[in-house]
C-alpha cells in the first residue's frame, strides 16, 4: 500500500515513528528509546548530546531505506534494531552481569557525586572565595566522562602503547598444528 509521501517525511523526522508508520513497530520501538535514553544521557553529560542528533539522523534515512526495499518487493524484518527479538535481549543480560554491574556501579557513583560530592566541593570552594566555584564543581563530571571517551578511542583505535613482551612470546607449548 502506497503512502502518504508528506506523512511520510514528517513521521521520518521523529525517530521511530517512520519505521512505525509503514508497520516496524519493534524497529521504531528501538529507535524511538535509543533516541530517548542518548537524549537523557545528554542532558546528563552534555558531549553525548551528539549520539542524539546521530540516532535521529540513522532514524530518518532507515524509513527511506526501508522504503526502498519494500519498494523492491524486500522488505526488512521488524526486530529489535539493536539485538534480533526480545529473547536475545533475555539471553544478554545473564551473559553480561559484569558489565550491567559495572553500569549500575557508575550510576550509583555518579548519584553519589551528585547527592554528596558536588555539594561539598561548592561549598568548600565558596569558603576559599574561589570566583565560579559552581562552574569547577559542575565540569568535573564532563571532564571525566570526555577523558574516559577519549581513553576508550584510543584504545580502540590502537594507539596505546604496546607492550614489548608481547610480540616476543615463544610459542604455545601444546601447539596440535605440528602433529
Amino acid at each position: 500500500m502506497k503512502k502518504n509521501a508528506l506523512l511520510t517525511f514528517i513521521f521520518a523526522c521523529i525517530p521511530g515513528a517512520g519505521q512505525m508508520y509503514y508497520g516496524y513497530m519493534q524497529r521504531g520501538l528501538s529507535l524511538i528509546t535509543l533516541f530517548c535514553g542518548c537524549f537523557v544521557l545528554g542532558a546528563m553529560v552534555s558531549p553525548l548530546v551528539v549520539t542524539a542528533f546521530i540516532v535521529w539522523m540513522y532514524s530518518f534515512f532507515d524509513t527511506y531505506d526501508l522504503i526502498r526495499h519494500l519498494a523492491a518487493g524486500d522488505p526488512k524484518p521488524d526486530s529489535l534494531l539493536l539485538l534480533g527479538s526480545w529473547d536475545d535481549l533475555k539471553l544478554l543480560v545473564p551473559r553480561h552481569n559484569r558489565l550491567l554491574g559495572w553500569g549500575l556501579v557508575a550510576l550509583g557513583v555518579w548519584s553519589l557525586y551528585g547527592l554528596v560530592v558536588e555539594p561539598l566541593l561548592y561549598h568548600l570552594l565558596a569558603l576559599l572565595n574561589i570566583e565560579n566555584a559552581w562552574y569547577y564543581v559542575s565540569s568535573i563530571p564532563t571532564l571525566v566522562i570526555a577523558v574516559l571517551l577519549i581513553a576508550a578511542g584510543v584504545w580502540l583505535l590502537g594507539l596505546h602503547p604496546k607492550r614489548e613482551d608481547e610480540n616476543n612470546l615463544p610459542p604455545y607449548p601444546h601447539d596440535q598444528s605440528h602433529m
